[in-house]
């Protein structure tokens, strides 16, 4: 039907060749249509007319068919050469035989390239032994085979792809395999990031777990963690962390650092503090520029800043488990009770053992205190809570409490409000003592009191009857002094000649007017206390005399008598002061 440039004949050709058919199928035609008669030619040219007609609707029939082939074969090279997946041809020993466009594009050469190539080629060498594995099982069963491996490009890129093995039997040629490639890297990469998301977000559920259990102290919390990081990481194999922290080193068997390494400060109240790291051991492909993903950056920048807000947090709570030790063993040295109290429902929340401790927490204070079912009310002991609440001040006063035998005891108590941040009163601190015997001996006193009230008038009344009768005696004596002795004195210093007697009654004198004067009495005060010897310098100076003549009469030295003079001035307190002494004492008269 065609020629060998595969073009129609065209109808002059297809002419010739056709007479020259029909000469060697019915020999040659008669020259002469004269012999045959009207009724012959009209059924020849009937039968022309309808063989006519006949070729005609074959030749549609023919048209139809050609474009029906060729829609068939758009069709096929649509489905085959434009699917979205790749088709291989392969024979029983490898050799690829067809293939279409999308495996040309997957493997990154051209079609003429790959005929007659072994498939295994483009295969991983790792891969190899499961490829193998299915191939040999798809043409000793006959069952189709999958497997998922990596193959290789052209460029020797990678990439993962899904084989499916079928094999096609032709009758009378060799059995061929058809292999459908498929290009699964995006699910493959989708995979493998769903399992690193996973491994990572175990990790970080391990993490929180490990940093939630109670009494777990900061080096074991450092040890388990660096121990962890490397399973969540992609390669753990090679993986090795360390974590460093104010001079402590926690840090995998392994570790050392290498030029694939990453880092995070470990920050504790806005300072560095440590430093974790993670290394590979050995090269890793690069993920833009780095061996470590943005997940593992990020998954170890949030290990770090978590595990700087755990080692505050912990700390914290070691500080606040100091404080309330100290707290409970301050308010336990204290040997007064000691209560806190909820204001809301008279709850004690915290009580040392002078109060009762643990005994007495959670327990109503009214309860504890005076045995009731409800707060305490009236006015003879009302309740500190409502006195505090309704005046918003401490409140202090007494109180009737019980014991637990029902014994009643005159306490004395102390209350202070406790503010939160908005002022509002929301616990009491409540202290106490316990002033049933200081009653008693208050009780005892007053009534010593009154009797001793009593004595102390009979005895001022006997003081002054005491001072009268003194008074009387200091007058009479003075008086007969005057009547007595001062003739006689007088009479003798009329007497004496010698100078020296003189002055010896003048002494006498002196003295005996020193002993019974209003001013030696003023001077014999307990106020004052001076001695004799000061009294009788004193005198001395109130008659003008020097300090000089003074040692003379006494037969002392000078200093002995400036020593006494500074003595009565500091009695007097008279020392440092710009008073004249001789105007002090006579001042005294």
């Amino acid at each position: 039907m065609n020629n060998k440039d595969n073009q129609p004949d065209s109808p002059f050709e297809l002419r010739r060749r056709a007479e020259k058919k029909i000469k060697q199928e019915t020999g040659a035609l008669p020259d002469d249509f004269t012999t045959l008669s009207r009724e012959e030619i009209g059924e020849l040219i009937h039968e022309l007319e309808v063989h006519k007609i006949e070729l005609e609707m074959q030749n549609d029939e023919l048209c139809a068919a050609q474009e029906e082939l060729e829609l068939s074969r758009k069709r096929y090279f649509d489905l085959y050469n434009l699917a979205p997946v790749g088709y291989c041809v392969v024979n029983e020993k490898g050799f690829i035989q067809d293939v279409n466009l999308t495996t040309v594009t997957l493997l990154g050469q051209i079609r003429s390239d790959l005929i007659n190539r072994l498939i295994y080629r483009f295969i991983l060498k790792e891969d190899y032994c499961r490829y193998n594995r299915h191939w040999k099982m798809v043409f000793e069963t006959g069952e189709p085979q999958t497997v998922e491996l990596q193959m290789l490009r052209n460029d020797k890129s990678l990439f993962w792809a899904r084989l499916d093995f079928m094999v096609a039997k032709n009758a009378g040629q060799s059995p061929v395999c058809q292999v459908t490639l498929t290009d699964i890297s995006e699910s493959k990469r989708l995979e493998h990031a769903l399992k690193e998301r996973i491994k990572k977000l175990n990790l970080l559920f391990r993490f929180s777990d490990l940093l939630e259990k109670p009494d777990i102290s900061l080096n074991e919390v450092l040890k388990t963690t660096v121990l962890m990081i490397p399973q969540a990481w992609q390669f753990p194999g090679i993986t090795e962390a360390c974590i460093e922290l104010e001079g402590q080193i926690f840090q995998t068997k392994g570790f050392r650092k290498t030029q694939w390494m990453q880092t995070s400060d470990i920050v504790i109240k806005g300072k560095k503090a440590g430093q974790m790291t993670v290394c590979y051991t050995e090269s890793r492909p690069t993920f833009n520029g780095s061996p470590f993903s943005m997940e593992e950056s990020y998954l170890l920048n949030v290990m770090a800043e978590r595990l700087g807000h755990i080692i505050e947090r912990l700390r914290l709570a070691e500080a606040v488990k100091d404080s309330e030790i100290f707290l409970r063993t301050a308010i336990n040295s204290i040997t007064i009770p000691f209560a806190v109290i909820n204001a809301t429902d008279y709850t004690i929340e915290l009580a040392n053992d002078a109060y009762g401790g643990e005994k007495v927490t959670g327990l109503k204070c009214y309860a504890v205190s005076h045995q009731r079912s409800t707060p305490c009310t009236g006015d003879d002991y009302p309740c500190p809570m409502q006195e505090i609440k309704r005046t918003g001040k401490p409140f202090f006063g007494e109180q009737l409490h019980y014991d637990d035998q029902g014994n009643p005891s005159s306490i004395e108590i102390f209350t202070f409000p406790v503010l939160d941040t908005n002022g509002q009163i929301v616990q009491m601190i409540k202290t106490h003592i316990d002033i049933t015997t200081r009653k008693r001996i208050e009780l005892k006193l007053e009534q010593k009191a009154a009797e001793l009230e009593d004595m102390n008038v009979a005895l001022k009344v006997l003081l002054k009857r005491t001072e009268l009768d003194k008074e009387e005696i200091g007058q009479n004596i003075f008086a007969n002094y005057q009547i007595l002795l001062t003739p006689i004195i007088q009479n003798l210093k009329n007497t004496l000649t010698q100078e020296d007697q003189r002055e010896i009654i003048q002494i006498l004198e002196l003295r005996l007017k020193n002993i019974l004067s209003p001013f030696s009495k003023k001077l014999s005060d307990k106020l004052i206390n001076l001695t004799p010897t000061e009294i009788h310098v004193a005198h001395l100076i109130k008659s003008g005399k020097s300090n000089k003549e003074i040692s003379q009469i006494l037969n002392s030295s000078f200093h002995t008598v400036s020593r006494h003079r500074d003595n009565i001035r500091a009695k007097t307190n008279l020392k440092n002061k710009k008073i004249n002494l001789r105007s002090f004492l006579m001042s005294l008269e």
